[in-house]
């Protein structure tokens, strides 16, 4: 009954009218009222010290005074995360020791949405969305598939937007610095009682350019501009609610260049990182509506969300000089060139109700169900040999409709002899699911968790593989139904004392990319140019149990401390000679955490240390590579037995100290030290080579910012100043793992692992943040 008293007490009864107990946020029932509310965790709102998952928040001011950029930015100071790059030049984020080239391992929400494109499920956590539209950042470590299904394998991001409550305004935003880097954002919004209807509003737009000092890879014995790494991008979005009724709708149009057309070793592959011409181009829309019926105990939302997701792109790439002899002995030497148009367009919408009830003040349920669905409407690479106007498909590269055709080939404003326009139906994936959470607070102390999620992918619309390409299967073989369970017990001995045990599995589902992109198969080199589909994949699985203990100590210290054991079986990976393949075998990790606060005078520091030991274990999964020639596990081994994780650190270190001059003036220095990645147990090269692939070494990071917030009358402007990397320190992230055995050519003619020393990080920066409110 304690939440019942609170809201009678004189602090929450001002001006605030009838208090509904069902419908207010519970944490205020047991534990500390000056907590800061997450939804990520169980769709409803909880403090991050009761929510059952393992939790960081990151709050506007955090964003502030850090200096923070991107949402990137923010999550590399969360031990135990990991980012790096894709070839794309995507963003990359790996926890506990679980990595993705496609970054669909991490879900990201917007405003409890999910939000990813409809080919990789990639989740954006970098420059795309803009960080200074976000309100705060929810961070679970850990399994999420209960609530959220696919994608929520080792963590969920979700990326809380202003409201009009928080904005009752305008604000314009500006970060500009090195690199010709600026990022322009204005938000505004309020909140209006019109008759007896409440009415909230808040939009954002935002402008982002820049030109370089990113992530950059230089491969051995090539030449680069070091830095040079444009970015353009265009945000708008906002939240309209009235009454029951809530709108949100979030647009993006960005740009970034290909990140493999970086060797200059002549004049026409200096063109290649034009952004103008050549690069890798986002359009997505994104809207979800629902409305909540509100009967006290019960509220019953019915939604809808729609998310059009258009990638298209172009590179260019040389293919070695052709030497003609016209007959009357004159030879003709020309470069052979090729320009490949990309097209990538996917719909996902899905619709459904949740549901929540309150029985009782101790207890709460959520329950839900609908249906999930991704359709292809174009997947397609088109190439234009020297200066050719006709195209030919590129390496096979396409999504096939019922026809047998090129989906979507047609978008290319193009037309293929072999593949005349017709009306054909394009494929897509459609998935039904049902989830249920109970909690119950037994006693102040005791409180606990559990549910599930169910989860039945239906087989897609084109039932058979196009013809004539050598893969066996049926699409039907993809169906699969998965259950994933959660449970939880929370512990509360004492006012400063909180213990969490907590089990999960998750899951994540083959996307559009590894279950229906094909490619024709090279009969010379008896293997796929691109990696193709395989059509028989099951969805990844992860199983998780872990423990968190934190306390508050004497004198302003904090402390937590967590345990983890993960094991993943029938991961998707791309192995040779060319398809995507469960693997045998499980990935086993073990991690652990420990984390110190402290505020001491006019100090404030925190350093968390995270160890993570993942390795490949043995043959206790049976994979489905085995397809006559194709069969590259005739034991059935998993073929990384017996390595750790590639690229990932064991060992890393973040720490931060800031130094306050009063509680909106202060300095704040960031550190993030990382030990030695595994490299080298991961090159097997096929041919030999001059030196054997290192560990990646340990490197360390300092960052410093300088931050004044509420300055001026009525606290109208914040100014923050950012220095990144400053001791300037080179360091190097590397490409994923299945590049690591990929050889080439150094200066001096000799050959060697071509992308040993992967991506260049980023040099010193500075960044100036200007905000003011209106």
């Amino acid at each position: 009954m304690l939440a019942v008293l609170l809201s009678l007490s004189p602090a929450n009864a001002q001006d605030q009218g009838p208090v509904n107990p069902f419908r207010e946020a519970d944490e205020s029932e047991l534990f500390r009222f000056d907590e800061q509310l997450v939804t990520v965790a169980s769709r409803y709102a909880q403090t991050v010290r009761k929510a059952p998952s393992i939790v960081t928040l990151i709050t506007a001011d955090d964003i502030r005074a850090n200096g923070y950029r991107t949402v990137s930015d923010a999550l590399r100071t969360i031990p135990g995360i990991y980012l790096w790059k894709s070839p794309e030049g995507r963003d990359l984020a790996a926890i506990r020791g679980v990595i993705s080239p496609d970054n669909n391992k991490l879900l990201v929400l917007v405003d409890g949405v999910p939000f990813y494109d409809g080919l990789y499920t990639h989740g954006f956590v970098g420059d795309p969305l803009p960080i200074s539209a976000i309100k705060q950042i929810e961070v679970i470590k850990g399994p999420g598939s209960a609530i959220y299904g696919t994608n929520a394998f080792t963590g969920v991001v979700n990326l809380v937007t202003w409201r009009g409550e928080d904005l009752e305004g305008a604000r314009l935003r500006i970060l500009a610095g090195s690199g010709r880097r600026w990022d322009l954002t204005a938000s505004g919004g309020g909140t209006e009682k019109i008759g007896n209807v409440n009415v909230n509003v808040s939009a954002y737009a935002r402008l982002l350019s820049t030109e370089g000092f990113g992530f950059d890879v230089i491969p051995n014995g090539r030449r680069n501009i070091e830095g040079f790494d444009p970015r353009e991008g265009l945000n708008v979005g906002g939240h309209f609610q009235v009454g029951g009724l809530h709108l949100q709708v979030h647009h993006m149009d960005f740009a970034h260049r290909f990140r493999q057309s970086t060797e200059f070793d002549d004049p026409y592959e200096g063109i290649g990182g034009d952004l103008d011409s050549f690069g890798l181009y986002y359009h997505d829309t994104f809207l979800d509506a629902r409305y909540t019926i509100d009967a006290g105990a019960v509220s019953i939302t019915p939604f809808f969300m729609a998310q059009k997701h258009d990638n298209p792109g172009a590179f260019f790439f040389t293919r070695g000089f052709e030497t003609v002899d016209d007959g009357n002995g004159n030879l003709t030497t020309n470069q052979l060139t090729s320009t490949v148009e990309t097209e990538k367009e996917t719909t996902r919408w899905s619709a459904g109700l949740d549901f929540e009830a309150r029985p009782g003040i101790d207890h709460r349920f959520v329950a839900g169900a609908g249906i999930e669905n991704i359709e292809v409407s174009s997947v397609v690479d088109v190439r234009y040999d020297d200066g050719a106007h006709s195209a030919v498909l590129h390496d096979g590269f396409a999504v096939y409709d019922d026809c047998g055709a090129p989906s979507g080939y047609d978008s290319l404003r193009i037309t293929l002899p072999e593949y005349p326009n017709r009306d054909c139906k394009n494929p897509a994936l459609r998935t039904l699911y049902a989830y249920a959470q109970y909690t119950w607070t037994v006693l102040p102390s005791v409180e606990l968790t559990g549910g599930a999620r169910f989860d039945n992918r239906l087989a897609p619309s084109n039932s058979a593989p196009p013809p004539g390409l050598g893969l066996g299967g049926d699409l039907k073989d993809s169906t699969f139904f998965s259950i994933s369970p959660r449970a939880g017990v929370l512990l509360v001995p004492s006012d400063v004392v909180t213990a969490k045990i907590l089990y999960g599995r998750a899951f994540r589902a083959p996307t559009v990319r590894e279950l229906l992109v094909v490619s024709e198969f090279d009969d010379a080199n008896g293997e796929y140019p691109s990696t193709t589909a395989n059509f028989q994949l099951k969805p990844e699985t992860i199983h998780t149990v872990e423990g968190e203990v934190s306390a508050e100590l004497e004198s302003g210290f904090k402390a937590r401390v967590d345990g983890s054991y993960s094991q993943l079986s029938s991961e998707i990976d791309k192995v040779d000679p060319g398809l995507y393949c469960n693997l045998p075998g499980a990935l086993q990790v073990i991690g652990a955490e420990a984390d110190l606060s402290a505020r001491v005078g006019f100090l404030d520091a925190n350093v968390g240390y995270a160890l993570t030991l993942a390795t490949y274990g043995g043959n206790d999964a049976q994979n489905n590579c085995q397809d006559g020639d194709r069969n590259d596990f005739a034991n059935g081994d998993n073929p990384y037995q017996g390595r750790s994780q590639y690229e990932f650190p064991p060992h890393m270190v973040k720490a931060r100290v800031s130094a306050r001059a009063t509680d909106d003036v202060r300095l704040t220095a960031l550190g993030e030290l990382y030990g030695p990645r595994p490299r080298a147990g991961w090159f097997a090269p096929d041919q030999p080579y001059d030196r054997a692939l290192e560990d990646g070494p340990a490197f360390f990071l300092l960052h410093a910012t300088a931050s004044a917030m509420n300055l001026g009358k009525n606290d109208r402007f914040s100014v923050d100043i950012t220095m990144r990397n400053v001791l300037g320190t080179r360091y190097s992230t590397a490409q994923f793992r299945d590049d690591a055995s990929e050889l080439g050519t150094d200066y001096r003619g000799q050959v060697v692992p071509r992308f040993e020393d992967g991506y260049t990080g980023e040099g010193r920066t500075v960044t100036v943040g200007v905000e003011m409110k209106l």
